[in-house]
Order: C-alpha cells, then sequence, then structure tokens
C-alpha cells in the first residue's frame, strides 16, 4: 500500500492559525517576523556544525529529546536522511515489527544531519539512509518549518545530500517510495548487508494504523496538535503543498532543482542496485 500526502489516514487533528494558513496557502511563508529571523539564524548555525561528527554531542543536545539519540553500545540500528524523507515511518514501522515478533529494538534516528551518518559509518553500525525526491521533501519541509526561505531549504537538500553520498558503501540507501510501499522488503536488504536479523515489516491497513497512531502520540508528546509538521500524510496541508509547487516551478529555482535531482538519482541508483 502506498502512502500519500493525499491518501491520509483519519484524524481529528485541526489546523491551529501560525501553524497553517485557513484563508490565505501563502501566508505561513511570507511572513516577515523577528521570530522567523532568529529560527533562520538557529537553523544556519546547526547547518554548519552538522556535517562535523565532533559537534554531534552539541546537536544532540540541542534538540528537544537531547542525548536520547545518541549511539551507544545498545544501538542496533542507525535510520537517518534529510528531515520529511520518511525516516519517522521507517523507524516506527521496525519498531512495530519487532513488537510483533516479541523483541524491543534500541535505534538510533532523527538527528537529520549528516554528522549522524558519517558516526553510524565510520564506527560500522548498521545504517539505513531514507532518501526522498527533492521537490516532495523541501515542499514538506517547507510546511514545517515556513521561516526557511526556498533557495536556503533546496541548498539545504542538496548539501545534506552530497554530505553523505561519499559514504555509501558503508550504509544501506532506501528511497521514500521504497519506505512506503513494501518496508519490509527494505529491512530484508539491510538484514543481508549486515548479518542483523529484524523482523520484517508487513505492509497491512492494521499494521499501517498501529504505525501512524504511534506517530500521532509520539508527534503530541514532543511537539502538540501541530499538524503542519506531524510526520504523515495530512489532506490539511494540500493547499499549502499545491501553492508551493507552484512557487518552486519558478525559473529563478530550476537550476538548482535540477542539481537536487541529480544527486537525488545517484543514491535511488544505489538504493536499486541493492535490491537487485
Amino acid at each position: 500500500m502506498s502512502l500519500t500526502e493525499d491518501r491520509a489516514p483519519s484524524t481529528a487533528a485541526k489546523p491551529f492559525v501560525g501553524n497553517l494558513s485557513i484563508d490565505d496557502p501563502s501566508e505561513p511563508f511570507n511572513r516577515r517576523s523577528a521570530r522567523y529571523a532568529i529560527r533562520r539564524s538557529l537553523r544556519r548555525a546547526r547547518e554548519l556544525v552538522g556535517d562535523d561528527p565532533f559537534w554531534l554531542p552539541v546537536v544532540l543536545r540541542a534538540t528537544p529529546t537531547g542525548t536520547v539519540r545518541r549511539l551507544s553500545d545498545a544501538t542496533q540500528l542507525v535510520i537517518e536522511g534529510f528531515p520529511r524523507s520518511g525516516n519517522t515511518f521507517a523507524f516506527f514501522a521496525l519498531k512495530h515489527a519487532e513488537g510483533l515478533a516479541g523483541r524491543q529494538v534500541v535505534l538510533s534516528s532523527h538527528v537529520h544531519t549528516p554528522s549522524a551518518v558519517k558516526a553510524a559509518t565510520s564506527s560500522r553500525f548498521p545504517t539505513l539512509v531514507v532518501v526522498r525526491q527533492p521537490i516532495d521533501t523541501i515542499i514538506s519541509l517547507l510546511i514545517a518549518v515556513p521561516h526557511v526561505r526556498f533557495e536556503d531549504a533546496i541548498d539545504e537538500w542538496i548539501h545534506h545530500h552530497r554530505e553523505v553520498l561519499p559514504y555509501h558503501r558503508r550504509f544501506e540507501a532506501t528511497t521514500f517510495d521504497q519506505v512506503t510501499t513494501d518496508f519490509g522488503e527494505v529491512i530484508a536488504r539491510v538484514n543481508d548487508r549486515f548479518g542483523t536479523a529484524f523482523a520484517r515489516y508487513v505492509p497491512s491497513t492494521a499494521n499501517d494504523q498501529a504505525v501512524f497512531a504511534a506517530i500521532e502520540h509520539n508527534h503530541a508528546v514532543l511537539h502538540g496538535c501541530t499538524e503542519n509538521v506531524v510526520p504523515r500524510p495530512s489532506e490539511l496541508r494540500r493547499a499549502e503543498k499545491e501553492w508551493l509547487a507552484g512557487q518552486l516551478a519558478a525559473p529563478r529555482y530550476r537550476a538548482r532543482l535540477d542539481e537536487a535531482g541529480s544527486v537525488y538519482e545517484e543514491l535511488a541508483r544505489l538504493s536499486q542496485a541493492e535490491s537487485s
């Protein structure tokens, strides 16, 4: 079963002013405020230190969950990728599959920096890197963090993936589409590559609903009812998604998006080669 933004699971969540605009889909992206400026500065600082594993402890301490996601002797698998790439579904789907098998699994995930992949692969941890089509990822990211400028979001995507690409021989690459259509096959590839024995996730209505329920609960604990950020499909985000797609089709973004597309194709080929 394929999971897309247009085929959202049922949810009672309502958009909040400040997260999604009810009347004007362009409004969150056209605001000018000191808060937006501060958030952009903090995001840029995180990007500057996000490449070097030396700064990874600092990056972790600056996140809502602190050092919970650090690598340790107990870590069994690292699941990483750029934000909005399918990391959350992969994380909770594997936890669900392992739970059905009567086991718990210790995962490191959602650091969202190249340094997390570099540290994991350098220490030979089994590592799964999820990559999503750049235009879809960037649109989803901008809805979640509307203070980010469009060109900066594209450049972040390119920079992140160019940083992790040289380490591809030490991680298993997979695409968003593979994760959301047959994550069990992705896990089979992880097991074959790293000699692990994780339970295969079986796509089904019941399993998908259980995974999305876990995602919803986790999001409510960490972020509250912020519909623009929750990492699952959402019909409520359709207007913003369509408006952003039109904006990003402008000629001034074409060269950057073409570059991002080339990087994506390189990583997608790796995932296809590894699954053959």
